[in-house]
């Protein structure tokens, strides 16, 4: 999972929401929020902030959408329409067919469905975290993970949370609603949607478990050079580090099972 916070201090972010503010008044109203999509895109090298597939490849449902992180609808979040940052990057594995229009909260008689502004949603307690809001390396770990379709990548909650602890839901309630991690992927009745998601923690498993695997010998017998000539090497490195997963394997925030 990619952290997307530096994105509402970037140098592009006041224009682009100027922009939306004038087709707001020069169309109707009407919100025109697909005009943040290459700021995300760029923020996130091109990923999707919570699988971190690639987007606008030519694999089913990699093409990427902005989307409303509190969903519009009616009874949720309709005030919310046209809240800047209330839209996160998505692709459409996530978007239409694990997240939907889903927005658990931990007593949900708290939902704010009058809000008009993103302040008045601070009472709620919500399950999901918006990864332009807060650092996905508090709540998750790695793991790399041998089973019987081969090694996948998947995100674990954090150890040191606990699992009586606000941190620890919401690390769960991500982890299960957007179907992250391989034990839990019989939460999703879609079949498909399952086959999609092991496909892609399958690619991850493969990208990452070599780096993973040096930085655990570095841990182990405490020599780092050989981790660290692994790091400056650009032709191994330079695509990893496109990844919020790269931080979790510096930070040594995983394990290989």
């Amino acid at each position: 999972m990619i952290d997307m916070r530096g994105i509402f201090s970037h140098s592009e972010y006041a224009d682009t929401v100027e922009k939306f503010e004038e087709y707001k008044l020069c169309e109707a109203s009407i919100c025109r929020w697909s005009i943040f999509k290459k700021l995300h895109k760029d923020i996130a090298h091109n990923k999707c902030p919570f699988c971190e597939t690639t987007l606008d490849t030519t694999a089913l449902n990699s093409s990427g959408t902005i989307d409303h992180f509190r969903p519009q609808a009616m009874d949720m979040y309709p005030d919310l329409k046209c809240e800047p940052k209330n839209y996160i990057l998505m692709c459409n594995l996530c978007n239409t067919r694990y997240k939907e229009s889903k927005f658990p909260l931990v007593d949900k008689s708290k939902r704010a469905t009058q809000a008009k502004m993103m302040e008045e949603t601070e009472e709620e307690q919500p399950l999901l975290f918006n990864p332009a809001e807060e650092n996905p390396l508090y709540f998750f770990e790695l793991a790399f993970r041998q089973t019987e379709k081969g090694g996948i990548l998947e995100l674990k909650e954090r150890k040191n949370l606990s699992k009586d602890s606000y941190a620890y839901q919401r690390s769960e309630a991500m982890i299960n609603l957007f179907g992250l991690g391989y034990v839990n992927e019989d939460i999703h009745p879609d079949e498909e949607a399952k086959e999609l998601r092991v496909d892609i923690l399958t690619a991850h498993y493969e990208a990452f478990i070599e780096l993973a695997q040096a930085v655990k010998k570095a841990i182990k017998t405490g020599d780092k050079k050989p981790l660290a000539l692994f790091v400056r090497d650009k032709n191994r490195t330079e695509m990893l580090k496109e990844y919020g997963f790269y931080q979790f394997l510096l930070n040594e925030q995983f394990d290989i099972y």
